[in-house]
């Protein structure tokens, strides 16, 4: 915020400068002649000077001559400002003793204001005084300004003389101030008016507050026709925020030779809802120091700190996602080694049910850390999803018996669908995990029991919602539960990663997170409802899709009797995944051939290997598995294809692999890599 000087003799010029200067957010420093003004920019330089010329001790031209003069301050741009006795040779001699503008008192203030953006937008360089050949010489200069003083002070004296002797015009004299005055303050309204802050002006004398109309449009309060005093402001503080807010207003106005106090609190609106606000004021105070009128505004800074925690959470987002990604295909091809040894084991241990049983464990371990990598890679937006558009009512209707195994009999479940949805656009596996989820939610808020309702609806949002949607029909995924509710300073930290209100070791943390993340990714947006004793509702925004809906499909359980006798090309830079996904598949039936990276493979395959299978990592160092698999078509045109990784960003997505039909993710149990095989192998080629 720039600060500037005024330096002017007559208090209502000062103000009226003030006034402006700090309504379009200004710091201001005053002086009432030359050598205070001196004093006060050497002490603390301010960015801009505004002078007037004619003052009593030190006129403006000398101060202009000594600002020039001195090496601290001659970078500094100099204004005159000024109304008294004005002629053109007194605009040349102040542009020719450095001055960087000349603007008369007449100027409106959208000219005067614009004076000054020019300058400060301009890279500022001290003007020197001018010398000659090209100007004035030293000589010549003090002439002219001798001259000039000589001439302006004979004018005021004359002026003077003409004043004493017409006493009878002293009323009148000071009407015409008074009037002055008058035109001032309407400007400062007319100012403040054009602002889009709430404006404000205290009386402290009267004790009367008068606000422009951005008080009613920003806060939505009627001004009543006599304006509200200072305790009704303060009421509408933030009872949390009133105290420290008055106390700074009490130090600064305390504090003589401070004439500046700045707060950020919460002020309650007409509505009954809070803004943040950002409130500047200036304090005027009168010659013994005491402060008489303060003039600010109040700025609602609501929307830019929403703005900016959404932006810190993006940030947080973003890096969890970076470590997320890094971490997951390492972490996964860890338990891809351990999974599938458990399940070895297990088949070599039928004659010791205690050890086959520790070995099961195992596998189920693995299997949670694969669901923990799972949801922090869906909070971080990080998951691969299999979009496409489905009936959510034929979802919903076909998970319900799945809800009701896990939920428990006192929990009663009601649907309410409505019947005319459109498809929507989602991955409908992480749909029904994020509804299991919420739904396990709701009865962990009922210990009791209680009733969950699932309702399906149409809507259509707009520009002005509350929401992060674009403009357009949604379908809304709606569950809500009888339970204890949620208190209010938990709501916002629902959707943050490993926060939990379950006791510890009760739950992740990463449910709601990984719904927000799921659902977020998807193009929807997730809200929720909710009062401590009443309840909460959770409302998924779904994209709707403008394809029909595909009917759903039950997975049937992977039978690890399928297997066969073709030949496999392994290719995995791991050594422990290779040789367990090795073991896996010799145990199938199959013949495996292995190696370590894509160049490797392709040497087998140019030495005449027959083979049936590329099964290849998609993730390998130097030449991925989506390269390989293109160079190995080139070579053998009727090689099946089948991919795996540890994790699928989105550079991995496409080219055949987003629907997951030649796709299988670490760490897999093995009948589901004899499943996957046999529908790649028995697939009908596209050629």
């Amino acid at each position: 915020m720039s600060r500037i000087l005024i330096v002017d003799d007559r208090e209502e010029n000062l103000y009226y400068l003030e006034t402006l200067l700090i309504s379009h957010g200004y710091q201001v420093d005053t002086a009432s002649q030359g050598n205070e003004a001196l004093e006060k920019a050497r002490n603390t330089p301010p960015d801009m000077i505004v002078s007037d010329l004619l003052m009593p001790i030190m006129d403006g031209y000398t101060l202009l001559q000594q600002w020039k003069s001195d090496s601290r301050l001659s970078h500094i741009p100099f204004i005159i400002y000024t109304a008294t006795y004005t002629e053109e040779s007194d605009r040349e001699l102040a542009l020719d003793l450095g001055a960087d503008a000349f603007i008369l008192k007449s100027a409106e203030p959208e000219a005067f204001l614009k004076v000054l953006w020019q300058i400060q937008d301009q890279p500022h360089i001290a003007k020197p005084i001018a010398t000659s050949p090209v100007g004035l010489d030293e000589n010549t200069i003090l002439k002219t300004y001798n001259q000039t003083l000589v001439r302006k002070l004979e004018e005021k004296s004359r002026q003077l003389e003409i004043a004493n002797r017409a006493l009878q015009k002293d009323i009148a004299r000071r009407e015409a101030t008074e009037a002055a005055l008058r035109v001032s303050v309407e400007r400062f309204r007319l100012l403040a008016q054009a602002t889009s802050d709430a404006a404000w002006d205290w009386d402290m004398l009267s004790d009367n507050r008068w606000w422009n109309d951005g008080f009613t449009q920003l806060f939505g309060h009627r001004r009543a026709d006599s304006q509200p005093d200072d305790a009704t402001w303060a009421a509408l503080i933030h009872p949390d925020d009133r105290e420290e807010v008055l106390a700074g207003r009490r130090l600064a106005i305390s504090q003589n030779g401070n004439n500046h106090w700045s707060a950020s609190y919460r002020f309650r609106c007409a509505d009954g809802h809070w803004a943040q606000v950002e409130d500047r004021g200036h304090l005027i105070r009168d010659d013994n120091g005491t402060v008489i009128r303060m003039v600010g505004g109040m700025t609602d800074i609501t929307n830019r700190i929403t703005m900016e925690k959404q932006l810190h959470r993006a940030q947080r987002l973003e890096a969890l996602g970076m470590l997320t990604g890094g971490v997951a295909h390492d972490f996964n091809n860890l338990l891809t080694v351990v999974m599938g040894n458990a399940q070895i084991l297990e088949d070599s241990l039928h004659d010791h049910p205690d050890h086959q049983k520790l070995a099961s464990m195992i596998t189920e371990a693995a299997e949670r850390g694969a669901d923990l990598t799972h949801r922090l890679l869906a909070f971080a937006r990080q998951q691969s999803l299999t979009p496409r558009a489905v009936n959510l009512n034929q979802l919903v209707l076909g998970i319900e018996p799945l809800l009701q195994r896990t939920l428990g009999s006192n929990i009663v479940i009601a649907l309410e669908l409505d019947s005319r949805l459109p498809a929507v656009y989602v991955d409908p596996s992480e749909l029904e995990h994020a509804l299991l989820n919420l739904c396990v939610n709701g009865r962990d808020a009922m210990p009791l029991g209680g009733s969950l309702t699932i309702s399906t609806r149409t809507t259509q949002t707009s520009d002005s919602t509350e929401l992060d949607l674009s403009r357009g029909q949604y379908v809304v995924l709606s569950i809500t539960d009888t339970g204890t509710g949620i208190a209010p300073e938990l709501v916002d930290r629902l959707f943050e990663p490993f926060f939990t209100s379950t006791e510890q070791g009760g739950g992740t943390g990463l449910g709601l997170a990984m719904v927000h993340g799921f659902i977020n990714q998807s193009g929807g947006q997730i809200s929720v409802h909710s009062k401590p004793g009443e309840g909460s509702t959770f409302l998924l925004y779904l994209p709707v899709s403008d394809q029909p809906p595909i009917p759903l499909q039950v997975d049937e359980k992977p039978s690890e009797k399928i297997g066969g006798n073709e030949w496999i090309l392994l290719v995995e830079d791991d050594h422990l995944v290779r040789s367990v996904a090795k073991h896996q598949l010799e145990s199938l039936g199959y013949q495996v051939i292995t190696a370590t990276d894509g160049q490797q493979a392709l040497d087998l395959l140019r030495k005449g290997n027959a083979v049936d299978l590329l099964f290849t990592d998609l993730r390998m160092p130097g030449m991925g598995g989506r390269q390989l698999a293109q160079l190995a078509s080139e070579q053998c045109p009727y090689l099946k294809i089948l991919f795996t990784t540890g994790f699928a960003g989105h550079d991995d997505e496409g080219d055949g692999l987003q629907d997951n039909t030649n796709l299988i993710r670490k760490p897999y149990h093995r009948a589901e890599l004899a499943q996957c095989l046999r529908r790649v192998l028995t697939q009908q080629d596209n050629t």
